[in-house]
């Protein structure tokens, strides 16, 4: 560690400790001389002492100055030195030549050694700083581009840009590990070529990339951006393949340095995250976004706690047959209790668990209590299914359906019990484990509803070939059907085509009596919403259900 060190402090100061290296050598021979001269001459072993400014030579300039060095002192040890100067007697040629030849030798060695070992430490020192496979400087050469623009104090504006790749996992399992490496440089190529102002490249991470650009006067940040977005859109040439990388940006502006370097890249490392939760190209640091991000994160972790805790319970909707006016079944919709925010909305903390594997133990604990409400509420008269919610990393996940299974039969129930609500944006995924998965449940009975029908186009292609009982019209549609015939026609199509392929339709966000008197004269199937019920909790929904006493029409509700 300490000859480490010496290394890194000598390259660092290299020309001011050569320049006054060269006549501390060359005093140190003179006085090498003086001390053999005045011991009496060579013959004493005095001599020696001439290998610690050669060495030191070696040491300082390499080989070269090994040789210079060693040849130097082998003169100055030669002729010029008798053997006994009390005698005035004299070296031999051979005597002298051949000790100037071995001090030559020692001189050439230590500077071999010593450009060896100066070798080996700018590669340390190389690697330290740049990536192998792709050569561009890494986040410590960032590190210290930012420390040294804070001790200059330049006064300029600035822009870090940090750069992920949404679809490496797809990428390197599709065409390998080196597919990443060449987006990488192709995309540094490509920002390099657009840069309004001196633009460095780093690659951070694996999969992320970071733009420090020092802009020119009057360059807009946000044209510029938009730039750097456009040309990473553009597909990326791999074996001939064209590919589509989904990198994504998060950037922050500064124009003098008043914090740590890290401060700034946390900061674009905030937008970015952003930019992946609201699926945006690129997003620029603000005032809140690291507040949002860091209170997702807690989120995410007093959710563990919210489990174990009991802090989450479900609540209970139902859905009603149009036609008959019965109760056809529930969906369970998660609350959460926080003992110091209060209830936190199921919009605020589900989709912060669907971004992570805490939806699997989500998922688990909303199956686990809608099948034990079943079994309650069959103990006082009521035999209704219950609906839960499925994100797409369940379906994603090997053990999902024997998950679902396990659960039906530790409480002694069939799949008849039990309704999947999926939404269209999780079939997109991966339609054949989603189709894989679905038909394995359907042939336990049960039932699957395609939530929030109609925002996407997708599904379609796919439709026929889904075991689904239902079709669940999203409230956006179903709110505006009088409003906007547009939304209306939508509505009628959507039940229609549901009709001809066997499928029930069901309409959710009902909460006005003309709606529901449009969807009895569509012939649609089902209702949820408020005019029927708001969500209600447990005991709550069988005090409702028990005291029912007339069916339910689009008049009457009780």
């Amino acid at each position: 560690m300490v000859a480490t060190r010496t290394f890194q402090w000598l390259d660092r100061h290299e020309r001011a400790v050569r320049i006054f290296m060269v006549p501390f050598l060359l005093i140190l021979m003179g006085m090498v001389y003086a001390l053999v001269y005045e011991t009496g001459g060579i013959k004493f072993v005095y001599s020696h002492s001439m290998y610690i400014p050669i060495l030191l030579s070696g040491f300082m300039f390499g080989m070269r100055g090994g040789l210079v060095f060693g040849l130097l002192g082998g003169l100055i040890l030669g002729p010029f030195m008798p053997i006994n100067v009390a005698t005035h007697e004299m070296q031999d040629t051979s005597n002298w030549l051949y000790r100037t030849g071995f001090f030559v030798l020692i001189g050439f060695l230590s500077g071999m050694a010593s450009d060896g070992v100066r070798s080996y430490l700018r590669k340390l020192r190389w690697f330290s700083r740049h990536d192998p496979e792709t050569k561009l400087p890494n986040q410590n050469a960032l590190l210290d581009k930012l420390i040294e623009i804070a001790n200059e104090k330049r006064d300029a504006n600035f822009l870090l840009v940090i750069v992920a790749m949404g679809k490496a996992m797809e990428l390197k399992s599709a065409f390998g590990f080196n597919v990443v490496d060449e987006i990488i440089q192709q995309s540094a190529q490509r920002f390099e070529k657009i840069a309004l102002g001196k633009l460095s490249v780093y690659r951070t991470d694996m999969e992320r990339m970071a733009l420090f650009i020092e802009l020119d006067s009057g360059v807009q940040v946000d044209y510029l951006v938009d730039k750097l977005a456009a040309v990473s859109r553009q597909a990326f040439p791999f074996r001939k393949i064209p590919i589509h990388a989904d990198l994504r940006m998060g950037y922050v502006t500064f124009r003098t340095m008043e914090a740590a370097p890290e401060i700034y890249m946390q900061q674009a490392e905030s937008a970015l995250v952003v930019a992946y939760e609201q699926n945006q190209d690129h997003i620029a640091f603000g005032p809140g976004i690291r507040r949002t991000v860091r209170d997702n994160m807690k989120t995410l972790g007093e959710m563990i706690h919210a489990l174990e805790a009991g802090q989450l319970s479900m609540y209970y909707q139902p859905k009603v047959n149009i036609a008959t006016g019965e109760i056809h079944s529930v969906e369970a919709l998660m609350r959460w209790h926080h003992p110091e925010h209060g209830n936190i909305p199921p919009d605020v903390f589900i989709p912060l668990a669907e971004q992570s594997t805490l939806i699997h133990s989500i998922t688990e604990f909303a199956l686990e209590q809608a099948m034990q409400q079943v079994v309650e509420w069959r103990q006082h008269g009521i035999d209704l299914p219950i609906a839960v919610n499925v994100s797409p990393r369940n379906l994603l996940h090997p053990g999902f359906p024997d998950l679902v299974k396990q659960i039906l039969a530790r409480h002694g129930l069939q799949g008849e019990s039990l309704e999947l609500e999926v939404t269209e944006r999780a079939l997109m995924v991966d339609v054949a484990r989603a189709i894989e998965v679905l038909t394995d449940l359907a042939a336990t009975s049960v039932s699957i509803s395609i939530d929030d029908f109609g925002t996407g186009f997708s599904s379609l292609q796919y439709l026929y070939r889904l075991p689904i009982s239902y079709i669940k019209i999203d409230q956006s549609f179903v709110r505006s059907s009088l409003a906007d015939t547009r939304a209306g026609h939508i509505l009628e199509a959507a039940i229609s085509l549901a009709h001809k392929m066997g499928i029930k339709a069901i309409a959710e966000g009902v909460e006005d009596e003309k709606v529901c008197t449009l969807l009895e004269t569509l012939s649609c199937d089902i209702a949820q919403g408020y005019l029927i019920s708001r969500p209600l909790s447990a005991d709550k929904f069988k005090d409702w259900y028990l005291a029912l006493e007339v069916r339910f029409t689009c008049h009457v509700t009780k």
